[in-house]
C-alpha cells in the first residue's frame, strides 16, 4: 500500500531510468568548487525547506559532509540542488557544523542568511518538479583541515515546496564524492533532531558544494550568536509534535 505522501516505487524506478538517458547531459559543479557532491541521480529527494508550505518556521534541512584538505580552505560560496515546486526562492540559511553524529549537531563552525540567493536552473527535472542550484555567496570563511557537515535551505514566503536532490557522485568534486552515506536530517516539522537521512528511508548523499580556495587558515570562525540562538530555539521547537498528513518528507517510496 502506498502511503500518502510517497509516490510509488514504480514509477520512481521508471522516471530514474528516464532521467539515465535524458539528464546526465553535464557537469553541475560551479566554477571554482573545492567540493561537489554530485548531480542529481533521479532516484529521490529529502525535505530542504524553510518557510515553505510546511508553515510559518517549520523547516527541514539537510546536511552532508566533506573534506577540507591540505593546509586549511577559505569557502566563498555555497550551494545546494533543490527540487522545487515554486521557480524562485525568496532567501537561503546555510550552516557549517564539525563532530555531526545520530542525535547530536555537533559544533556550529560559521553560519549565516541571505534575502538574495542566486537560484540557477540546472537543466534538469524529477518526479514533476525543476532542479534549480540554490547558492549563497560573499562567504568568506576559513576552515582548517578536517570533516565537516554543509547545509543550505532555500525558504520562501509560505508556499511551495523544496527537496534536496539525491547523488551517485556523477560529476563530483573533492571527497567525500557522493558515496559515504553520511548525512543527517534536521527538521522541527518533521520531528528529526540530526537522525540519520536512513530514518527518512534515504540512507543517501545529496547534491551540495562548497566554492572557496586552497591556503593556510587560522582556527575556523564562530557561528554567530543569532545563529546560536536560533539553533537553540530550533531545538526547542523540535519537542512539539506536528500533523505531517499531505507533506511528505521525500519524494519517492
Amino acid at each position: 500500500m502506498i502511503k500518502p505522501h510517497q509516490l510509488s516505487a514504480t514509477i520512481a524506478l521508471v522516471l530514474a531510468v528516464m532521467f539515465t538517458f535524458t539528464a546526465r547531459a553535464s557537469a553541475q559543479a560551479l566554477s571554482g568548487s573545492l567540493w561537489y557532491n554530485g548531480d542529481l541521480n533521479g532516484v529521490n529527494g529529502l525535505s530542504n525547506e524553510s518557510n515553505t508550505s510546511l508553515g510559518a518556521g517549520e523547516f527541514g534541512s539537510v546536511y552532508d559532509d566533506f573534506n577540507v584538505t591540505g593546509s586549511g580552505w577559505t569557502i566563498t560560496a555555497v550551494y545546494s540542488n533543490d527540487l522545487m515546486s515554486n521557480t524562485t526562492a525568496t532567501g537561503a540559511t546555510w550552516e557549517i557544523r564539525s563532530g555531526v553524529s545520530a542525535g547530536n549537531g555537533g559544533t556550529l563552525v560559521a553560519s549565516g542568511s541571505t534575502m538574495s540567493p542566486v537560484v540557477t536552473s540546472t537543466g534538469r527535472s524529477f518526479s514533476g518538479l525543476t532542479e534549480y542550484t540554490v547558492e549563497v555567496t560573499g562567504l568568506n570563511v576559513t576552515l582548517a583541515a578536517g570533516t565537516y557537515w554543509l547545509n543550505v535551505t532555500p525558504s520562501d514566503s509560505g508556499t511551495g515546496r523544496s527537496f534536496i536532490s539525491n547523488t551517485s557522485g556523477f560529476n563530483s568534486v573533492g571527497t567525500p564524492g557522493g558515496n559515504d552515506m553520511n548525512a543527517f536530517f534536521n527538521s522541527n516539522f518533521f520531528g528529526a533532531n540530526f537522525g540519520s537521512t536512513a530514518d527518512q528511508g534515504q540512507p543517501s548523499d545529496f547534491s551540495e558544494g562548497v566554492v572557496g580556495t586552497n591556503g593556510s587558515v587560522a582556527t575556523p570562525e564562530a557561528g554567530s550568536t543569532l545563529a546560536l540562538l536560533g539553533c537553540a530555539l530550533g531545538a526547542l521547537v523540535a519537542a512539539r509534535r506536528y500533523a505531517t498528513a499531505g507533506k511528505p518528507v521525500h519524494l519517492t517510496k
